[in-house]
């Protein structure tokens, strides 16, 4: 029954997307924590996230411990990088914070899940970083959302959050010392032109994309497939919204970073959740 509802709630998203332009929530109960952060501070240079506040937070766990990161956006899908597929994911960690925590408290809240289904962008090339850096993990079974477990809003209107300068980014990846973090790591990144990134890594940096940078942190290794995202009003109450998903950056994790742009890819979002929803749907390659 939840299936059958979700689907209807997808093809409703979609449609509203396409036809109105208007911001809808693809999960009503969205981009909000238990303990809203008194200021989003600024995961190389980064701090240590606060406890509740990035409950859509995912740890991809693949092949040989390969780490990546990725955001829960409905009870049974995790959004992520396409480049994040190359570790061959084979489970994702919700509600995860310490990854060293072995306390009661720790192990409740947290729940590993079996990723039953990869979907990559039809359009991403593996055999050069690319355009449409974008992909969905399908979790064998539905998550039940709580304090820890929670879904972040996507911007599904067409024009939804175009005046945002100021960004976060978390994930579990390396750290100034050059280790991959134990704890989530926050920082806060700035907009940037698309010319600044297309003349450091040599590439257009084209619509389906954003620029953004710090002078003193980014995001690394490990962080691939995060949430770019922000604090955005939404029918009068603050929710957080994910604006981009960590594609690439510089070797050294300092200066600048390429995401992709989630808006851009809502189209694709909203179709391949609809159409995977159900366990008779065969995989997308």
């Amino acid at each position: 029954m939840k299936h059958f509802i979700a689907a209807i709630v997808v093809a409703a998203c979609l449609f509203l997307w396409a036809k109105e332009g208007s911001a809808v929530l693809l999960e009503e109960n969205c981009g909000t924590t238990r303990r809203i952060p008194r200021r989003i501070r600024r995961v190389v240079g980064g701090r240590n996230a606060e406890r509740y506040s990035n409950p859509w937070a995912v740890l991809v766990l693949g092949e040989n411990d390969i780490v990546c990161s990725g955001s829960l956006i409905t009870s049974r899908f995790v959004l992520t990088s396409a480049s994040c597929l190359f570790a061959s994911p084979k489970q994702v960690v919700l509600g995860e914070y310490d990854r060293n925590c072995t306390r009661k408290d720790c192990l409740n809240n947290r729940q590993v899940m079996d990723v039953d289904r990869q979907i990559v962008h039809p359009k991403y090339g593996y055999d050069q970083i690319s355009n449409n850096d974008i992909a969905l993990l399908r979790m064998a079974k539905e998550v039940e959302f709580s304090d820890y477990i929670r879904p972040i809003c996507l911007p599904v209107g067409r024009r939804f959050g175009n005046n945002i300068r100021d960004f976060k980014a978390v994930g579990w990846g390396k750290t100034d010392s050059g280790e991959i973090s134990m704890i989530l790591q926050t920082a806060t990144l700035e907009l940037l032109k698309p010319v600044l990134c297309s003349r450091k890594f040599g590439k257009v940096i084209d619509k389906s994309q954003i620029c953004v940078g710090s002078m003193t942190s980014d995001t690394c290794n490990g962080d691939s497939g995060g949430p770019l995202s922000a604090l955005k009003k939404y029918n009068k109450t603050q929710r957080v919204f994910q604006f981009g998903i960590v594609s690439y950056g510089s070797s050294f994790c300092t200066g600048l970073g390429v995401y992709t742009r989630v808006q851009h890819f809502m189209g694709w979002i909203l179709k391949t959740i609809n159409e995977n929803i159900n366990d008779t749907v065969r995989q997308v390659p």
